[in-house]
Formats: C-alpha cells, structure tokens, sequence
C-alpha cells in the first residue's frame, strides 16, 4: 500500500498575522521592561533623595541647636551694652551665618522677633504709620486699620472703618473674625483689606479675593508685611539694636535714614536707638524703641549634604530666661520652603 502525505503550506497573510503578532508582543514586553526599568530608577532616585534630606535636615537639626546655644550665650554676658557683645556671637539681626557638620554645609540666622512690630500690641498710631510706608494711605489706610483692630479686639462691636462677623460672613467663602489675639502672621491674609501682596511685599497689586484694597506702591522696595509683624512680641515695643531693615524702613519710611542707622549699629552702636528716635518724630512712636539684649528669637536653618541637591530647611521661635540658663520652644517649623 502506497502511503500519500499530504503538505499544508500557510497562506501568506497567515505568516503576516503570525509575523505581527510576535511584533506587538516584543513590543509589549519591550514597553514593560522600561516601564519598570523606569519605576526602578525612579525609585532608587527618591530613596536616595530620601536620604540625602534626612541626613541634611540633621545638619540643619545641630545648626538651630548652634543658634540656641549662641543666644543663651548671649544672655549669659548680662548686659544691655552692645559695646560689651563678645563679637564671635551671631547678633539677631538676620544675619546668614554658614558652617559643616557630618558632612553637609548648612546656613542659619538668628531674627529677634522683638525687633518686629508687636501684632499683638501695636496701637493705631503705630499701625498707620506701618501702612503708610508700606504705601498705604486714605480712606484704604483708615479700612485696614480698624480691621486689624476688630480683628484681635474682644467684641464683635464695629470700628467706623473695620470688619465684624456681618462683613467676613458674607464673603463666597465665609468664616467668622478672630476676637481674639493673633496667633500667626499668617492671620492677617484672613483680615479685610490685606491682599496677598501687600502681605508677601510682591508688586502692584489688584483688589483682593475677600474684599481686599487697591494700594499704590514703590515697586522698587516693597515691604512685606509678614516681615515686619510678629506675635511673639509681647511686650509691645521695638528693639532698635536688631531690628530688620524691612521694619526700620516700615517705622522710619526714607532708605537713607534705614540705611544710616543699619551702619550707625555697626560704627556706634549706642547712637542708633537715639538717631531712630529724632527720625520718626512721633513721641507716640518713639516712646516705642528700646535698645536691649534678645529675649525670643527666630531661628532659620538651611542644610545640604556635600555633592548633594536636596536641601532641608527647618525653624524655631525660642524664648530665653532671664537668667541665660535655660530656654522654651515656642514654636517649631519642621518644613519651611527651600531658599
């Protein structure tokens, strides 16, 4: 018996599809294998970003404890003589002062917040003249004015130009006034009238979301108002010995007088309380400015690992005894943005 095989050959458009098929599946896979090659890298790159933040914010963990150590060594010198500063302390002025530690550079400053005007405390006279360097001025100067006053008062009675419940409830987004102190400078971007640049000092401004003011300005020095206000003055007064020059120039209002008393500091440092004093005029004010040693501080620490682009930025607002001994954290700001 005569045995037949019979072929089957495919057809050419079966070898087609059976060509494209095993294309698009190296195509699959090929897609895949980046995606997770991918995946991978960018996980290795955010643990290692991981790292380098942890171990910079380390560093920037010892450089507030250096500024802690350098204000309570300060105190310890138990005077009010500036003449009598040991000159290798770090002065409270906002001064950048850089140094390495475990293998990463950082930067910190010291800001004395009683250099700053007292949110909690300032009176109307204060307040105008603030607003009025900053370029405020009118019936705007007037408005803002009496709604920071209502704001921290304790009853919800109107000023003649202020804001009380009946006006920050009828905003699109409503929330009741404080009646009470201010707990943050932030604060004031929730009080009528305060725009979001004449509260980051940035450019000509707009009339704001909650009813803010249209203010003219010198846009070649802008004053931002979070620069000059703090709520951990208590006391109500200015110290002129580190007071910034964004607050010098909010109380005085001429760059040259800002700029006489910042090289008076350093060439005699007794005459500037006295030359703040003859240029503001204002008795009301002037009674105002004291010349004393740093009693809470703000404290801003940057750090970078070496070879390193992640940068760790952390702060502190510390209060010290009287005696240099000892010292209480006010407030602590695990994250601030990189500079």
């Amino acid at each position: 018996m005569i045995g037949v095989t019979i072929l089957f050959r495919p057809l050419r458009s079966e070898r087609g599809v059976a060509l494209m098929m095993v294309l698009w599946i190296f195509m699959v896979l090929t897609v895949l294998v980046a995606e997770f090659s991918r995946g991978m890298r960018d996980e290795a790159i955010a643990t290692q970003n991981m790292a380098e933040e942890v171990q910079a914010r380390g560093v920037a963990f010892a450089a507030i404890g250096q500024g802690i150590y350098r204000t309570l060594r300060a105190r310890e010198d138990n005077t009010d003589d500036e003449a009598d500063v040991d000159p290798d302390q770090w002065p409270p002025d906002g001064t950048w002062h850089e140094g390495k530690y475990g293998g990463g550079t950082y930067s910190v400053r010291l800001i004395d917040e009683g250099g700053k005007v007292s949110l909690k405390r300032a009176d109307e006279a204060l307040l105008r003249r603030v607003l009025t360097n900053v370029g405020v001025t009118g019936d705007e100067q007037e408005e803002i004015t009496d709604a920071i006053l209502d704001w921290r008062d304790p009853d919800s009675l109107k000023r003649l130009h202020g804001a009380e419940a009946e006006y920050y409830l009828s905003l699109p987004e409503p929330y009741a006034p404080k009646n009470g102190p201010f707990d943050s400078v932030d604060e004031l971007l929730l009080v009528r009238g305060i725009t979001r640049d004449l509260f980051f000092g940035t450019g000509a401004r707009a009339a704001g979301p909650k009813g803010g003011l249209k203010v003219d300005r010198d846009q070649s020095a802008p004053i931002a108002l979070r620069d000059v206000f703090s709520v951990f003055n208590n006391t109500g007064n200015i110290n002129v010995r580190n007071a910034p020059a964004a607050v010098l120039r909010a109380v005085m209002g001429g760059e040259e007088d800002v700029q006489a008393v910042l090289e008076a500091r350093t060439t005699d440092p007794g005459s500037a309380l006295t030359l703040v004093q003859a240029k503001v005029g204002d008795q009301t004010v002037a009674r105002r400015l004291v010349d004393r040693r740093a009693e809470t501080v703000a404290i801003d620490a940057r750090a970078v690992m070496q070879g390193a682009d992640i940068q760790a930025r952390i702060g502190a607002v510390v209060a010290v005894n009287e005696d240099g001994e000892g010292f209480r954290i006010l407030r602590w700001i695990d994250r601030l943005p990189a500079l």
